[in-house]
């Protein structure tokens, strides 16, 4: 069998983490809600190309242990890392396969989700071109496939940080020092006297953040000797070669021009011409966009353009929003109240039920709620269908803008740990290796302290509370700064570890 040779990603890692925008579950939502019928998550099968250490693949396995998981990746250390990590955790439905993505056998059979993240603009245009073809011939009759790039026209000025840098570093053959001088150039551009809003002064705040990236990150992207942004129109159109089409952005609402004032909108859909194709494309122009995470599907698929508010009831709601007002008015129809969420995403509402539904949902964060369990928990189970109507509406609103997430299933994690709290072996693996984990939510958790990594790698399910403070007392006592630690101090770890979804039963 041929072995791939070593590659720059076996000289420098590059680190990879839980990406919940390419979680089966993310692409099944779309799907359904663009009138797909894509299969569920609990018994489906997923392929990732690029899966380097399976850090993305490797959290998915683990909370859907009826899937199977298969990832390939051309880093041979990476793959081997990945692998040692799966025999550890004991999973029997994920393998890595050190492969090449133009050597993916047929034999590999059909998958329902396909992952590529962070391939298709770093490689040359034959192995772009069997990405696509790897999708098309391994993709089931309802599969979605998530592919992400960097795009113009917002990449043409990382280009030009591309090139100042890979300028400065010609002629280094030593992979870390070819980091350490293309970081010293950035700081030294960086720190340059500009202008306020003068040409110099945007490429300052490019060269800032080169400096704020790992050395895996700057080496493989910012120094790569292939890095080749696209229009969205140009990805559409090779996608359209391979008989695939455009589903989706995995991050629904940067799909949305409803974020623009009505005359904004319009003048995009006048100038798209109502091609879904086009309004992507103006709003790239409108937002100088560089970077995109697009979801694809077969050609022959039926695809709704127009999300369907009824798919709203069988699946699970979650939101991190909160009421602007400390004592929001629910009960009013004409008051109108505003919700907020991370970022800029916020909806106002006058509706009653609205209100105490987006209220009940932020309250109940991080677990997620099935409609109907949501109507009746907030005492409108009885609601008539013109109400319930209105909220779906307001609900799919709240989702476009972002405020509130959508979920065909509800992770398995616990916000009340018992006894003999027990932390995700994953996360517990993942720990002795550094301050990133994986949520049981499939998000990234930076565990900043050295006691608070400690706490939960002691959290195995074995030790009491009361065990883990005499343990940790243990542990600190014999540390240059003692602290004493209280069983008030284990407590409040545990709680803010369960608000990370990072407790399994």
């Amino acid at each position: 069998m041929h072995v791939p040779p070593l590659t720059p990603y076996d000289r420098i890692g590059y680190r990879t983490l839980p990406m919940p925008q390419t979680h089966p579950d993310r692409m099944a939502t779309l799907a359904l809600l663009h009138g797909m019928a894509p299969r569920p998550i609990d018994r489906c099968r997923v392929l990732e190309l690029g899966c380097g250490d399976g850090s993305n693949l490797i959290p998915m396995a683990y909370g859907l242990p009826g899937s199977e998981f298969v990832g390939i990746d051309l880093a041979g250390s990476a793959v081997a890392n990945g692998t040692a990590a799966i025999a550890t955790l004991g999973l029997r439905n994920v393998t890595l396969r050190h492969l090449d993505v133009m050597d993916v056998p047929e034999t590999l059979g059909t998958f329902d989700y396909i992952i590529a993240p962070g391939i298709y603009s770093w490689v040359e245009a034959p192995v772009r071109d069997r990405i696509l073809a790897v999708c098309r011939a391994h993709l089931a009759p309802q599969g979605i496939a998530f592919v992400s790039y960097n795009t113009y026209p917002g990449c043409h000025l990382r280009q030009a940080v591309w090139q100042i840098l890979q300028f400065h570093v010609e002629g280094i053959s030593d992979p870390n020092e070819r980091i350490t001088q293309a970081r010293a150039l950035a700081r030294f551009i960086a720190d340059c006297p500009q202008a306020d809003g003068s040409d110099g002064a945007v490429l300052s705040s490019e060269m800032r953040a080169v400096l704020d990236h790992s050395p895996g990150l700057l080496f493989h992207d910012d120094l790569a000797s292939t890095n080749a942004p696209v229009y969205f129109h140009q990805f559409a159109s090779h996608a359209r070669r391979h008989r695939l089409q455009f589903l989706a952005e995995a991050n629904f609402h940067e799909m949305q021009v409803q974020a623009y004032p009505p005359e904004v909108a319009r003048q995009i859909w006048q100038l798209a011409d109502r091609s879904v194709i086009q309004k992507e494309q103006y709003l790239d122009f409108v937002r100088n966009r560089r970077f995109r995470q697009t979801l694809l599907c077969r050609e022959e698929v039926p695809i709704d353009r127009t999300p369907r508010r009824e798919v709203l009831e069988s699946l699970y709601l979650g939101s991190q929003a909160r009421p602007v007002v400390e004592h929001p008015d629910l009960d009013s129809p004409g008051v109108v109240e505003e919700f907020r969420s991370r970022g800029d995403a916020s909806v106002s509402t006058d509706h009653p039920l609205a209100k105490a539904a987006i209220l009940h949902l932020g309250q109940a964060w991080p677990r997620v709620i099935r409609f109907d369990e949501l109507l009746r928990t907030i005492g409108r189970a009885g609601a008539n269908a013109g109400d319930v109507g209105s909220l779906l509406d307001i609900l799919l609103s709240a989702y476009a803008a972002g405020l509130i997430e959508l979920h065909t299933h509800a992770p398995h994690f616990v916000l009340e740990p018992g006894p003999r709290p027990t932390v995700s072996p994953v996360a517990r693996l993942q720990l002795e290796r550094g301050h990133l984990v994986a949520s049981l939510r499939h998000t990234s958790v930076y565990i900043e302290d050295e006691l608070g990594r400690r706490l939960l790698t002691l959290m195995d399910g074995t030790r009491t509370t009361e065990t883990l403070r005499h343990e940790m007392g243990a542990y600190v006592a014999g540390q240059p700064a003692a602290v004493e630690v209280s069983a008030a101090a284990v407590e409040k770890k545990i709680t803010e570890a369960a608000r990370l979804a990072l407790f399994t039963a």
